[in-house]
C-alpha cells in the first residue's frame, strides 16, 4: 500500500491528451493528473477531456493555469491585467465543468523588480481576489505555487502573507520543490510549516544554484526528510512529478517514473 497517489504533469510528455497517453497512463499505474490550460483551449479538447476523464482512473486532479508575461494578474497595465484575470477565471469554469478540484496558478511572471514589490503584490491579491469569487461559487481551490529568483511567491514568507490575505478557504500552495534551489536545505521545514496550507506538489529535483526539472535522486534536495515532513503534516493532496524523464518511449519514460515512485514512497514508512 502506497503513502501517496502516484501522479504525474504531462507538461513534459508534449503530447496529446488522448486515448494512447491514458491507457500508457493506466498501464504505468498512475492514479493522477495535472494537464494544462492549453489543453483545455478549444470546445473539442475540453469534449474529447470530459469523455477521457469519465474513466475512474487516472483522475485529473489539477489544471495548471497559463502563465507567463500575457498571463501576469500583477501587472499594473489594465488590460494585460483584466485579460491575465480572465484567462484564469475562464480556466476555474473549465475545472467547474470537468470536476477537476484545483486550479495551480503562478502568482507573476518575472522579473519583478524591488522597488515594484509591494505594489505588485497589491495587484496580484486584487486579481486573485476575483478569480478566487469564481472558485468559490464553483467550489474549487487554487493553489499558488511556490515560485523562484524574483518571481511572486517565492518564500515561505510572502505564500503565507498571501494566503493571509485571500482566506484559507479557498486558497493553498502548490509546493513545487524544484523551485527552492539554493534553499534546498529548508525543504522539510517549509513543508511542515505550510501545514494544512500545503495542497497540491510539483516533483522533481535541482541543484543549489537553478531549477533543473531532474528526476529525484540526481539533485541535491533531501528526500527522506521531505517525504517524512509530507507524513508528519498528514498531507492528502496530489503527488505530482514535474520532470524532464529521459527515454525512447512513453512506456520507458513512465517505468523510470514508476521506479522511482516506488523509492520515494518507501522514505516515508
Amino acid at each position: 500500500m502506497t503513502h501517496f497517489p502516484f501522479g504525474v504533469s504531462l507538461i513534459f510528455f508534449r503530447g496529446d491528451f488522448d486515448e494512447y497517453i491514458m491507457s500508457e497512463l493506466t498501464s504505468a499505474g498512475v492514479k493522477t493528473l495535472e494537464i494544462n490550460a492549453r489543453q483545455l483551449a478549444l470546445p473539442h479538447q475540453r469534449e474529447a477531456a470530459r469523455q477521457l476523464m469519465s474513466r475512474q482512473s487516472p483522475q485529473v486532479s489539477t489544471i495548471h493555469a497559463l502563465f507567463g508575461p500575457e498571463h501576469d494578474f500583477s501587472r499594473f497595465e489594465p488590460q494585460p491585467w483584466k485579460y491575465a484575470v480572465s484567462c484564469a477565471v475562464e480556466t476555474v469554469e473549465h475545472a467547474a465543468a470537468l470536476n477537476v478540484p484545483i486550479v495551480v496558478l503562478h502568482a507573476s511572471a518575472e522579473p519583478v523588480q524591488p522597488e515594484e514589490r509591494p505594489r505588485r503584490l497589491e495587484r496580484v491579491i486584487e486579481g486573485l481576489t476575483l478569480i478566487g469569487q469564481k472558485a468559490k461559487s464553483t467550489g474549487r481551490r487554487l493553489a499558488i505555487e511556490y515560485l523562484p529568483r524574483t518571481c511572486l511567491g517565492n518564500s515561505l514568507a510572502e505564500l503565507n502573507m498571501l494566503i493571509d490575505r485571500l482566506g484559507d478557504e479557498c486558497f493553498g500552495v502548490c509546493l513545487d520543490v524544484n523551485h527552492l534551489m539554493g534553499q534546498y536545505a529548508q525543504l522539510s521545514r517549509v513543508v511542515r510549516a505550510l501545514g494544512p496550507r500545503l495542497i497540491a506538489t510539483h516533483i522533481s529535483d535541482c541543484d543549489e544554484v537553478d531549477e533543473k526539472h531532474w528526476l529525484p535522486g540526481k539533485g541535491v534536495l533531501d528526500w527522506p526528510a521531505f517525504m517524512q515532513a509530507l507524513r508528519a503534516i498528514n498531507y492528502r493532496g496530489p503527488f505530482t512529478y514535474e520532470c524532464e524523464i529521459e527515454g525512447d518511449s512513453l512506456p520507458e519514460k513512465l517505468a523510470k517514473l514508476r521506479d522511482n515512485f516506488t523509492w520515494l514512497d518507501s522514505l516515508a514508512d
